[in-house]
């Protein structure tokens, strides 16, 4: 996995932060009877409890875009990017979902929040 520089708070604020619904991703998941269902993404937490035991489809281009414009934190959007490059679309989801949560992770421990591990997938 990427290696990340230490987040100011500031940037960990950011990265935490839920958008309004207007600033929305959306993953597509195998709904149970065929074909894609959209499910809105408002934060990085959010992607991490959709994308964590799921095998959701996504463009990391927008992802990282997102993160980069919105979360304000174009480390994590380079390494999305970086590493999901050369993977077949759905092996995408696991490692981007395993680079946010890391930096999730980070994140709370600058702020000084204990959260509960996510289970890995």
């Amino acid at each position: 996995m990427a290696e990340f520089t230490e987040m100011t708070v500031a940037a960990a604020e950011m990265l935490r932060a839920e958008q309004p619904y207007e600033h929305r991703i959306h993953v597509s998941l195998v709904g149970k009877h065929g074909g894609f269902q959209p499910v809105p993404v408002l934060s990085a937490s959010d992607f991490v409890k959709v994308t964590t035991g799921l095998n959701p489809v996504f463009s990391t281009d927008v992802l990282a875009r997102w993160v980069t414009e919105r979360l304000g934190d174009a480390e994590l959007g380079e390494a999305i990017v970086a590493e999901c490059k050369d993977l077949a679309l759905f092996d995408q989801a696991s490692v981007a979902s395993k680079l946010v949560a890391e930096r999730l992770a980070q994140a709370n421990e600058v702020l000084g929040i204990a959260e509960p591990a996510m289970a890995e997938a």
